[in-house]
């Protein structure tokens, strides 16, 4: 956590990156924070994984929105399904659909994180479509 240097203006995000590390397999932790960088708000999105290949091995980028009075819940639930998206190892394409989404959530169900109908809403009210942005 200390080596995200950002999160050290963001008390509750980091409060939620510690509770979801701590609740996880110690090898999916090693696997996720291996090469993670931690990118917070960005404009129109709650959350984002990208992978990059280097010569090194792939690099993970999280990009979040954390909004003024996001529920403590919900913030953890989006942190885990965000680094459910780095287990995948790949970044979205046309084929997938909708699969990698609920493969995330499942994978945020396993370390504790379920994706409740609370979550769900408050997810539902602060999304915004990327072409209104």
């Amino acid at each position: 956590m200390k080596s995200q240097q950002s999160l050290q203006f963001y008390k509750r995000t980091k409060k939620a990156f510690e509770d979801v590390f701590s609740d996880m397999p110690k090898e999916d932790f090693l696997l996720l924070t291996k090469n993670l960088i931690i990118v917070a708000l960005h404009e129109g999105v709650l959350g984002q994984m990208m992978h990059f290949p280097n010569p090194k091995g792939k690099f993970k980028i999280m990009q979040m929105t954390i909004p003024n009075g996001i529920p403590i819940d919900v913030l953890r639930f989006v942190v885990a399904h965000e680094l459910g998206h780095a287990t995948q190892g790949r970044n979205w394409r046309k084929s997938d659909g909708n699969k990698l989404e609920i493969d995330a959530d499942k994978k945020a169900a396993e370390w504790g994180f379920k994706r409740t109908k609370k979550i769900d809403s408050f997810i539902k009210k602060n999304w915004k479509k990327s072409d209104k942005c």
